[in-house]
């Protein structure tokens, strides 16, 4: 067995670009669900993620042919971008578990709506933004978040995916992305519903790991677009191309 010095040792994982996370392989302090955190765990736990996927066939297999209502619906997320810090462009020099975390750690809302649903949000935080009783920013922490980031000057990122799905099926994916990420991880203030059979088959992990691989596919979409920070004043602009 060949014994490395601890210097050695070190230029070794920063030359593989994962100093940061062998420092969370172990202990990362996070409330994901233990699901979505064995993900975290290490390398092969990462890439075997991919295995999940059976349970998205399955689900959306049973939507196809017992779900007939009209699709046009969708999921969409929205993340920090003090967290995510460019994460497309960075990514090419770390290490894909630092990816998978970051991405995660953005997330602060799930969601399913249609045509300019997302942007509801923006709109009542605008409402908000310079209101001096905090009241209602105490009420609803994902409001209190969104304008928390446009006073430090900063926007919303807005991340859309699963196009063209029915109101249960976006549901469904809604309740296990969040229950895999955590409530407590999230400004969402209630669980999601289940439909089809992540209502009737899964089981409560199922559910959870039918979330970690939505997670890695909103993962791969997000990897594909550039981070645009949706400011108050893009807030009618935005809601104006969606319709």
């Amino acid at each position: 067995m060949i014994m490395l010095s601890n210097s050695i040792f070190l230029q070794f994982i920063q030359i593989r670009g994962i100093k940061y996370s062998l420092g969370n392989l172990h202990a990362p302090k996070t409330s994901f669900s233990a699901e979505l955190q064995k993900t975290l765990h290490s390398e092969h736990n990462f890439a075997s993620i991919h295995k999940l996927s059976k349970l998205v066939k399955r689900h959306c297999r049973w939507h196809r042919r017992h779900d007939q209502s009209k699709r046009s619906y969708f999921n969409y997320l929205l993340l920090d971008p003090r967290i995510t810090r460019g994460l497309r462009l960075r990514a090419k020099s770390m290490h894909p578990l630092d990816v998978w975390l970051t991405f995660l750690r953005a997330i602060f809302y799930v969601g399913k709506g249609k045509a300019a649903r997302p942007y509801a949000h923006l709109r009542q935080a605008k409402k908000v933004l310079h209101a001096t009783n905090s009241h209602v920013l105490a009420k609803d922490p994902k409001l209190a978040l969104i304008v928390h980031l446009w006073q430090q000057q900063r926007g919303v990122l807005l991340l859309r995916g699963f196009h063209g799905i029915s109101s249960n099926d976006a549901h469904s994916r809604e309740a296990a992305i969040i229950e895999a990420l955590g409530m407590n991880h999230l400004t969402n203030r209630r669980l999601g519903v289940y439909f089809g059979p992540s209502l009737s088959k899964f089981s409560s992990k199922q559910r959870k790991e039918f979330g970690v691989a939505l997670l890695q596919r909103l993962l791969s979409m997000y990897m594909k677009i550039e981070e645009c920070e949706l400011q108050p004043e893009l807030v009618k602009k935005s809601i104006s191309h969606t319709q």
